[in-house]
C-alpha cells in the first residue's frame, strides 16, 4: 500500500483546516488539528494496528462530486456545536 500520496494529504489538510476555521468563526473558540500526517517519517506510526483503518482510508480521501465537498464540510460544521457542548470542559480550556 505504501505511504499516502502527498497531494491527498494536502487535500485532507486543506479540507479540515477550512472546516476548523468555519467552526472558529461560528463558535468563537479556537480550533487546531489533532494530528498532522506526513508522507514519510512521522506517518510511520500511522501503520500500526491501532489506527490502520484511518490510514488505509486516507488513500481514498475525496468526494464523488464537487457538490458533495461542501455538503460534507457543512455537516461537520453544523455538528460541531453538539460536540462542543458534549465536551464543554475540554472545548473551553
Amino acid at each position: 500500500m505504501g505511504y499516502p500520496d502527498p497531494d491527498v494529504l494536502w487535500r485532507l489538510d486543506m479540507f479540515y483546516t477550512a472546516v476548523g476555521l468555519r467552526i472558529e468563526e461560528r463558535s468563537g473558540l479556537m480550533t487546531s488539528p489533532m494530528m498532522e500526517m506526513k508522507p514519510m517519517g512521522a506517518s510511520d506510526d500511522c501503520f500500526t494496528a491501532s489506527s490502520w483503518s484511518l490510514c488505509r482510508d486516507i488513500h481514498r480521501f475525496g468526494f464523488e462530486t464537487f457538490r458533495k465537498l461542501p455538503e460534507v464540510g457543512t455537516k461537520l460544521v453544523d455538528d460541531a456545536p453538539a460536540a462542543i457542548e458534549a465536551y464543554r470542559d475540554v472545548a473551553r480550556a
